[in-house]
């Protein structure tokens, strides 16, 4: 982030509000939304961690990122709007296939409920995770995070962040085998 849109924030200056806000609000949304997995919520979210990224803003000293520092608030965020629900969700966010990759073939729609299908199951084995290894897990491999900017992220050491992340992947491991023999013997009654 430009120190001169920081310093223009730091004393309201409302065009370097506003530049801030441009600069950072699809990344505090994807974040929020991967987190919630509810738009709506992920719609709120990014106002409230911006509104308390700029109240917090005279404080922040540049130890970290300023990206670093903003996730954080933007997860802190996230895990208020995920104590005031009733009910939780599973994360729906498919992986998409990249049609670039295709090139000029068409795709193969088999292959293509495949991948949707396995995309899903992965998707709702990370929703089964407690909310101490699902973090990790989305700012890792959905946000391609570096272990030591979780780490600042969620205020733990790198060793725990290691340690979640490898129980959380033993543990989808365990739930994609369980769903895949699920698959096999659904498939085979259909015959």
């Amino acid at each position: 982030m430009d120190e001169f849109i920081l310093q223009g924030c730091r004393v309201g200056e409302p065009g370097a509000i506003e530049a801030l806000v441009r600069q950072t609000q699809g990344v505090v949304y994807r974040v929020c939304l991967s987190i919630l997995n509810d738009p709506s919520d992920a719609e709120d979210a990014p106002q409230e961690t911006l509104i308390a990224a700029l109240k917090a803003l005279p404080g922040f000293r540049g130890d970290s990122a300023f990206n670093t520092w903003l996730y954080a608030i933007a997860v802190n965020a996230c895990r208020r709007h995920l104590k005031q629900r009733t009910r939780h969700t599973a994360i729906h966010m498919a992986l998409t296939l990249d049609p670039s990759a295709l090139g000029d073939r068409p795709p193969d729609p088999e292959q293509t409920v495949i991948r949707h299908e396995v995309a899903d199951a992965l998707w709702s084995a990370v929703s089964e995770l407690d909310e101490q290894h699902r973090l990790p897990v989305i700012l890792r491999y959905y946000h391609e995070l570096p272990v030591a900017e979780i780490a600042r992220i969620l205020d733990i050491s790198e060793g725990t962040v290691h340690s979640r992340l490898f129980n959380a992947r033993e543990r989808m491991r365990g739930l994609m085998k369980v769903r895949e023999s699920l698959f096999k013997e659904k498939k085979g009654a259909r015959r």
